[in-house]
């Protein structure tokens, strides 16, 4: 039977999102624990305490630090742009002018265009260093990170040296708050202020 402390860095090694969030320094490990439970239940035939698992987590040391992507988010930049819906048509033509991103969809178009109605979008913008555009798991870790943190997501866009997170205005606060840690925080960077664009 294996121990739960063996299923965690099991999981933990082989999933490199996970490595790489451990390696930030910021992971919440209640939301991470709870996140596997079911693959170290799986691994281990029992059912395991989250505080076990918390704990095993706690105790792992990563043996090679995947130092790129955590590197170019260190050197990234973080705005945050307000008041903006997306609105969808099967009509082209129907796409106002000042639409700021079109995306072709099997049934037609979606468009994110600025708006003054309230319950609007927010648009997390990272804007990446030069000569990171083909380091790939950037967006994923991303991804993972405000997942973890609680962060509810509408889309992730990565545009060549820009990646755009589209979130409800009720989780921009969260979403700055996670991202700003994620950037400015993670391991030695000191914080730095997060711009905001209405």
């Amino acid at each position: 039977m294996t121990k739960a402390s063996d299923a965690v860095k099991g999981i933990i090694n082989s999933n490199n999102i996970y490595t790489l969030l451990l390696n930030t320094g910021l992971v919440n490990y209640t939301k991470l624990a709870r996140e596997i439970k079911s693959q170290v239940d799986f691994l281990t035939g029992k059912k395991v305490k989250i505080n076990t698992i918390v704990k095993a987590l706690t105790n792992i040391e990563i043996k090679s630090k995947p130092k790129d992507i955590l590197l170019i988010l260190k050197q990234s930049i973080l705005t945050l742009e307000y008041n903006y819906k997306e609105i969808t048509t099967e009509n082209r033509n129907k796409i106002p002018d000042d639409a700021i991103l079109v995306i072709k969809e099997s049934n037609g178009y979606s468009a994110i265009i600025k708006t003054t109605d309230g319950n609007s979008l927010v648009i997390a913008k990272i804007l990446l260093p030069p000569g990171s555009c083909t380091t790939a798991g950037i967006t994923l870790l991303i991804t993972e990170f405000l997942e973890i943190n609680g962060v509810s997501v509408r889309n992730i866009y990565r545009l060549s040296k820009e990646i755009w997170i589209i979130v409800d205005s009720e989780s921009a606060g969260k979403a700055a708050d996670a991202l700003n840690r994620l950037l400015y925080k993670s391991n030695d960077r000191e914080s730095s202020p997060v711009s905001l664009v209405d």
